[in-house]
């Protein structure tokens, strides 16, 4: 190894570049460098002469892999003879040199003082970059304990849980890593900006940081996929895709850049593409649980039923099947099947708990409540008193805007935050009061991302319904119907916006009323009834578009329910 990278690994292990190398450091710098052996020398007198010894000891495991002992006759010929000895004693190690430098990998180049926290480190990141979000975590937790001060340590747990979904763990281990920012490498501090922007909501500074990052290391996958997922969270599917693309073609055995492509295509209703890529997954056998839920949703999307029991039963028994119970939770929303949603949102919030994730358990209860706010049934947001959304549907609007509040204290920077979730509640608020027009200006700020955000445009359309402007309330729900994809895709942690699609054919029958448009709003109250066939029957909402529905076709009154 040249002098330089010796220097730099030795200023990762937090000690002076121009400290003496022991045998014991030189061991270190070869497990974290991934080189062969150390070579161990000594020189011992005997009288006028000189005896010198060299042995190569391998990295790994402390074998020696060859050793030479020769005698100089005096102190002038040491070195000629020391020459001599180096170049039997590489002809002695041939092949095994070349067998250990193919089976060895290197260590991550990342500031810690202890080698047992960076090889529990390694493995971790190995474990995530395949996507064992789950099985990596004791490995950094491990890594954190031994070193605390390891600040890549805590940013990749926060990635860990990040993946579970369990967003109040991840930022806490975020804001630790930030904290110890002023110690790490230039590569390790983009990283770890980027993900304390992302911890803070402030998607436009974590960006401009992974891009400096994409710039100044272009070989890195990790930096063009970090971009994508925030493009994909900023609505701009196009870009997260391209991303993606790219972080794909660095690194085209890492696993998380094919689940930002998965998602670009779905989101942009890009299906065959999106098929194409799970397919020469499941070819090269590659995926944890998350892609494993893209192919679920891949399979939702398309109607196709036999792939989406082939990926339940991927996930059966599975500790990320929490995951699976969510997605069929929301699929069952999409069938207007509400009690057996809730009854899947409370296995997954259930499984959950048992892996000590209450942020996600949290989520699924909250998934359910919306869920139940938007057909009309207000008991599940009333007793869990949240999410603030489903409150302000449900018009306990003081209860609401307390739990906005509260969010806007911890997100005071947020982008989504302040464009698109807090707008939302005080939209939905707005309503409750009657007063639409202040609605839809509450939701000005959230057109730029609101291709990811659903409710947003759904809340958009119900207030231009209030004003009786049929035609922009049903451009609204378009908007929705005619992008499927994204009610899946663009919401990869707790999936609930699926059931905005079926009912934005209910306000697109309302908004075609207004338009004194009977027949496409007889179209749309059939696309209703078709996909909510096996829909629970007592829905409030759906009986009353049956009655709705009748008033229009008295003669064609719909089919019932089996």
């Amino acid at each position: 190894m040249d002098d330089e990278q010796v220097q730099q690994t030795l200023r990762l292990m937090n000690i002076s570049p121009a400290a003496r190398i022991t045998n014991p450091i030189a061991h270190d710098i070869c497990i974290r460098d991934a080189a062969a052996a150390t070579i161990d020398g000594s020189i011992t007198s005997l009288g006028k002469s000189y005896v010198i010894t060299l042995q190569a000891i391998a990295c790994t495991g402390g074998a020696t892999l060859a050793r030479e002992q020769v005698q100089a006759e005096d102190k002038e010929h040491v070195l000629n003879v020391l020459g001599n000895a180096a170049t039997a004693l590489r002809t002695r190690l041939g092949e095994s040199h070349t067998s250990i430098q193919k089976l060895n990998r290197p260590l991550e180049a990342v500031t810690t003082s202890s080698l047992d926290a960076l090889q529990n480190y390694t493995q971790g990141f190995t474990l995530l970059s395949q996507g064992h979000f789950l099985a990596a975590r004791p490995f950094f937790e491990r890594a954190i304990a031994i070193d605390p001060e390891f600040a890549s340590a805590n940013y990749f747990i926060s990635l860990s849980y990040n993946n579970a979904g369990d967003t109040a763990q991840e930022i806490i281990y975020k804001k630790k890593a930030f904290a110890l920012i002023d110690h790490v490498t230039e590569f390790e501090r983009e990283s770890i900006a980027g993900g304390y922007y992302e911890s803070t909501g402030e998607l436009d500074k974590a960006i401009d940081v992974y891009r400096l990052g994409s710039e100044n290391y272009p070989r890195s996958w990790r930096f063009p996929n970090f971009l994508s997922e925030n493009y994909m969270n900023l609505g701009d599917f196009e870009q997260g895709l391209k991303e993606g693309q790219l972080a794909s073609q660095l690194q085209p055995n890492a696993e998380p850049p094919y689940r930002r492509l998965l998602d670009g295509y779905m989101s942009l209703d890009r299906l065959a593409e999106a098929k194409k890529v799970a397919d020469e997954l499941h070819v090269r056998g590659m995926g944890g649980a998350r892609i494993h839920q893209r192919f679920l949703e891949l399979a939702y999307l398309e109607d196709d039923q036999p792939a989406a029991t082939t990926e339940m039963q991927w996930f059966s028994g599975r500790p990320e099947e929490y995951l699976s119970f969510g997605l069929q939770a929301a699929h069952r929303n999409v069938l207007g099947q509400r009690r057996e949603s809730a009854k899947l949102y409370k296995r997954a919030a259930e499984t959950a708990l048992r892996l000590g994730l209450r942020d996600v358990a949290a989520g699924f209860e909250e998934a359910d409540a919306r869920a139940d706010a938007l057909v009309g049934n207000c008991t599940t947001a009333h007793h869990l008193g949240r999410p603030a959304l489903a409150l302000a549907l449900c018009g306990e609007t003081a209860a609401a805007e307390k739990l906005a509040a509260q969010t806007s204290q911890l997100l005071p920077n947020g982008t989504i935050w302040n464009a698109v979730q807090l707008p939302g509640i005080r939209a939905a608020i707005e309503l409750q009061r009657n007063q639409p027009a202040k609605s839809i200006e509450r939701l000005t700020a959230a057109a730029p991302y609101e291709r990811a955000y659903p409710e947003a445009i759904y809340l958009r359309g119900l207030a231009y319904l209030r004003l009786h402007k049929g035609p922009e309330a049903a451009a609204e729900f378009h908007k929705i119907i005619d992008h499927k994809g994204a009610n899946w895709a663009a919401t990869w942690r707790y999936p609930n916006w699926g059931l905005y699609y079926s009912i934005s054919y209910l306000e697109l029958a309302h908004a075609s009323i207004l338009a004194g448009d009977p027949a496409n709003a007889k179209k749309s109250f059939e696309s209703l009834f078709a996909l909510w066939k096996d829909a629970d029957p007592n829905l409030p909402i759906l009986i009353n578009a049956r009655k709705e529905y009748a008033a229009l076709t008295p003669s064609h009154p719909p089919p019932a329910n089996p």
